[in-house]
């Protein structure tokens, strides 16, 4: 028997995509206004900002919806010659405004304007209509939009601030949690990932630097059981998703004497509660059978761990959505087959187990020693001088330090493939002086905002040859 496999969204009436569309408005509202209190209200309540920068997480995504709204508004009365009447009607069953909604809410509030709108640009045009428009592209728009923001200007948007406003910056210091995790040597603990933000509860109620809309995890659960009781989304593929990731770091946790904590600090992240609820449930990019949703969002987690730990990539979610949407129609045959042919699901699922399993042993055993740090090298040493590498952003950070009277004078970086943005930052900042003059006192030191793992992978480097001096 053959199957012919068509793609969402699926509707009952000519007005049930809309209802779809503003049961996800009335969701994301919460959420939106919590950017605002966190990005704006904070920093104005504390000195950081003025009027304007308190409205600038309204502005920012204002200016983000807006944005795909005219740019496809355009497309339809250039290209598709859409003209009055027949214009509006397009406009009003396009839902333009959604991936620009999407673009601003995943992207960090220090985000360029004009990067912004860029982004939208790309969203509207790559990720939609040059498949055809709504119903038709085979990739959420928005995260494509995002990826190439990501891609191709993470530089200026790190050196306008990233993903920190200017009151964490003061008080919680200048990386997000997953890009704090690739600090760590080794795997980290509860006092080196989670403390440095206050609690897990912080992380819950989204007191934690992120994107625009993702850091709120008890916003986005309740959307959630909004949007799944007003039957928006199904369950499946959300659940299954934040249940692989889950048990998958619960492995990798568990190998390494951790807790209940690590794989919940992993879930309350970054992006994925986000992602797993609003991105990967998207009805035209993912799959329409259970047994297809069921094999999509089980691999989103296999990919998500993947992306968080084998990586320089600190995140993983957007590029895992974007993967798994190229398989959709794949997964869907499967789930079509396995209707009548029980076997055929048998494999694939069998296969998924296996994945999570020897994944999350062979990351945890990789974790699970004494470690020292296997991204330091000594190449030369004398009384004199260390020549070393430590790994960067980029690759290896190759520096001489000089010797006198047991203390480091003088740092020499010989060879850097860091982003030329990021470490212009840190040369700007003065921060290898900052690093010889603080020496014996060497985590005091901030690492610099914008290069984080940059300016890190220096204060290893000079930690890591202290340590040696020591010995």
């Amino acid at each position: 028997m053959k199957f012919n496999i068509l793609k969402g969204p699926f509707v009952k009436s000519k007005n049930s995509t809309h209802k779809i569309m503003n049961n996800l408005l009335i969701a994301l509202i919460p959420i939106i206004l919590f950017s605002f209190y966190k990005n704006g209200i904070v920093l104005y309540l504390n000195d950081k900002t003025d009027l304007y920068g308190m409205f600038y997480p309204l502005i920012f995504v204002f200016i983000g919806t807006i944005t795909t709204f005219i740019v496809e508004t355009l497309y339809a009365y250039i290209f598709l010659k859409k003209r009055k009447n027949e214009l509006i009607n397009y406009i009003k069953n396009s839902f333009s405004l959604i991936p620009g909604l999407f673009v601003s809410l995943v992207l960090p509030l220090n985000t360029p304007l004009e990067i912004l709108v860029f982004g939208c640009f790309v969203a509207t045009i790559i990720g939609k209509m040059i498949y055809g428009g709504f119903g038709k592209n085979i990739f959420n728009p928005a995260l494509i939009g995002c990826l190439f923001v990501v891609s191709t200007y993470s530089s200026i948007i790190n050196t306008n601030g990233g993903y920190i406003n200017k009151y964490e910056l003061d008080t919680i210091g200048s990386a997000t949690p997953l890009t704090n995790v690739k600090l760590q040597e080794g795997i980290g603990s509860y006092e080196t990932l989670v403390e440095p933000y206050g609690t897990l509860e912080d992380f819950f109620f989204g007191m934690v630097p992120g994107s625009v809309g993702e850091t709120c995890s008890f916003l986005i659960i309740l959307a959630f059981f909004y949007l799944m009781f007003k039957r928006v989304i199904k369950w499946k593929i959300p659940v299954i998703y934040v249940g692989t990731v889950f048990i998958m770091t619960y492995i990798i946790g568990s190998i390494n004497d951790f807790g209940i904590w690590y794989p919940l600090f992993h879930i309350l992240s970054g992006g994925l509660l986000f992602g797993a609820v609003f991105m990967a449930t998207d009805p035209v990019t993912s799959p329409t059978t259970s047994v297809g949703q069921i094999i999509y969002a089980l691999f989103l987690g296999i990919l998500t761990v993947l992306f968080r730990f084998n990586t320089s990539a600190p995140e993983g979610v957007l590029t895992s959505i974007l993967t798994m949407n190229m398989f959709v129609m794949l997964l869907d045959k499967i789930g079509s087959s396995s209707k009548i042919a029980i076997d055929k699901i048998i494999i694939p699922l069998l296969i998924c187990i296996a994945l999570i399993v020897g994944i999350s042993i062979n990351i945890g055993n990789k974790y699970n020693k004494e470690q020292t740090d296997t991204n330091f090298n000594i190449i030369e040493k004398t009384d004199n001088y260390y020549i070393a590498t430590q790994k960067g952003n980029g690759g290896p950070i190759k520096a001489k330090l000089y010797i006198t009277n047991a203390k480091i004078t003088n740092i020499e970086i010989l060879e850097h493939n860091e982003t030329p943005s990021y470490y212009k930052l840190v040369e700007d900042s003065n921060y290898i002086n900052k690093l010889i003059n603080n020496q014996e006192n060497i985590e005091e030191v901030d690492t610099v905002s914008g290069a984080t793992i940059s300016s890190s992978a220096l204060k290893k480097l000079v930690n890591n040859v202290l340590t040696d001096m020591e010995r």
